[in-house]
């Protein structure tokens, strides 16, 4: 489960697809706008396009334990950062969507400054 502080608003995600910087993938597509609090927010969009249930679930575990350490690995805990992961395309192999994300956030911060 995603701790709290680091859950998106439902009424935010609008605001956020409407004016983020966005970065496709093979897999998905990474929104980022900058935020007021002092910490990351994420979401994310996995509909029914993906799969079932089952394969749905699956990816939004994944992706919950790939931005989780993305906070770690890129020392974005102090970063008011807002992103938002839609995804494309399933994709169960953990290294594979790993490297795609870090690879899209390596991108959107190369892109901003």
């Amino acid at each position: 489960m995603l701790p709290k502080k680091y859950r998106l608003p439902a009424k935010e995600f609008q605001h956020l697809y409407k004016s983020g910087f966005k970065a496709k993938g093979k897999y998905g597509m990474i929104i980022s706008l900058p935020n007021n609090h002092k910490h990351p927010l994420f979401g994310f969009v996995v509909s029914k396009k993906i799969g079932n249930a089952v394969q749905r679930h699956r990816m939004t575990r994944l992706l919950r334990v790939i931005f989780m350490e993305a906070i770690k690995n890129f020392q974005l805990d102090n970063l008011g950062q807002s992103f938002s992961y839609v995804a494309f395309e399933f994709c169960n192999d953990y290294k594979i969507l790993k490297d795609e994300i870090f690879a899209l956030i390596k991108k959107d911060f190369l892109n901003k400054s």
